[in-house]
């Protein structure tokens, strides 16, 4: 028995030092660069057997209450802002998302998780009155980018264009995937620049959605992001619509990079163009925006709510999202080392959940308090 005190001693060196040389996923990841498959293994191994994931589960890792609710991490995912950096954990989160290949739907459909949007439900609770049909795994994202880009400020604008190629701008573009929608399907004559901070997003994008067959969209890095002295890569006004969907912008407050990115969009914004800005956010930041963007010489000229569709959606998605999530995960061997890797699903499970306002998690359940409101606006730039 001797070899096997052996064997266990050698596999927990190995374990250890794996720990020691993975970057940590909360905070340590680089967003210029696009993870491999063999490298996401040794990062998510790496996360497994280190002491964060029991930190996530005591809840000792986490600094910062999130504010709402009365959360904890096991049971809803909940984690602050402040405990992790935005570049790192969607550093990893794109690329799982890049290298997971096809997933299949709880309808049988095949599809890629590149439609990773919250969205909401359109019509009636049952779907039946949906522009995409139930067997359709992204129908609520698409559902949510079709409507924000066909507001009805923003068509009668198109009516008005001498020039049939609408200029589109989208800043947190993450695959793009409502870009390819918007460039095929909804406005097929626009000329659409997407940008995002992460490579392994714009790689994707590149790959499946800005291809030859469709020439009028383009997908482009900015590293770390628009702001933080980052411009837009385009001309003074020179674009018809500026499109922020779901991203992580102005999801606590209205902050100081916040400011830099809606300043870029006056910058590049025609006079009388259109900043167009969905989420699900704090209804107090909608309250500040409504406040802050007039300073700009931005008007609004529409405000939805989306709010009750966009619970139905994650209700309606809840399967899908289910199974999306096992079957991402059950590509790492290590989900299936005893012990180790029971705790480790947990923890990943539920971050990814959160993330995607699963329900019972706390960004779900800060939707049905009404302290998050998904809201579609247009605000026109006064000429």
């Amino acid at each position: 028995m001797a070899w096997l005190a052996r064997l266990a001693l050698l596999v927990v060196v190995i374990a250890v030092l794996i720990a020691m040389q993975t970057p940590d996923v909360l905070n340590g990841l680089n967003s210029n660069h696009c993870h491999s498959k063999l490298e996401l293994q040794f990062i998510v191994s790496g996360f497994c057997l280190s002491p964060v994931v029991g930190q996530l589960l005591t809840g000792q890792l986490l600094e910062e209450k999130t504010v709402g609710g009365d959360f904890d991490f096991e049971h809803d995912g909940d984690i602050a802002n402040d405990d992790y950096a935005q570049s790192s954990i969607y550093a990893v989160l794109y690329a799982m998302y890049k290298n997971a290949g096809n997933l299949t739907s709880p309808h049988g459909v095949k599809y890629q998780f590149t439609f990773n949007t919250w969205g909401f439900n359109v019509g009636d609770d049952s779907g039946s009155e949906h522009p995409y049909p139930e067997q359709d795994p992204e129908r609520f994202g698409k559902a949510a980018y079709r409507g924000l880009v066909t507001q009805p400020p923003a068509l009668e604008y198109i009516k008005t264009l001498k020039d049939k190629n609408l200029q589109i701008v989208e800043i947190g573009c993450g695959t793009a995937a409502g870009a390819n929608l918007i460039t095929r399907e909804v406005h097929p004559t626009s000329e659409y620049l997407a940008l995002d901070m992460q490579q392994a997003a714009i790689d994707t994008c590149n790959e499946r959605h800005a291809t030859s067959d469709n020439s009028g969209l383009t997908c482009q890095i900015v590293p770390n992001g628009v702001g933080r002295g980052n411009p837009i890569p385009k001309p003074d006004n020179s674009v018809d619509f500026a499109v922020i969907s779901e991203t992580h912008i102005a999801d606590i407050r209205i902050g100081d990079i916040e400011k830099d990115i809606f300043k870029e969009i006056v910058r590049v914004l025609k006079p009388g163009g259109f900043f167009l800005w969905g989420n699900a956010l704090p209804t107090r930041v909608w309250n500040d925006a409504e406040q802050y963007l007039p300073t700009l010489g931005f008007e609004l000229a529409s405000n939805i709510n989306h709010t009750h569709g966009a619970i139905v959606a994650r209700d309606l998605d809840a399967p899908r999202v289910d199974s999306a999530i096992a079957e991402m995960l059950g590509q790492y061997p290590i989900m299936k080392l005893p012990y180790f890797g029971d705790r480790c699903n947990l923890v990943s499970e539920r971050l990814i959940a959160n993330f995607y306002r699963h329900p019972a998690t706390a960004l779900y359940k800060k939707m049905t308090t009404g302290y998050d409101s998904y809201m579609h606006q247009a605000w026109r730039l006064k000429k």
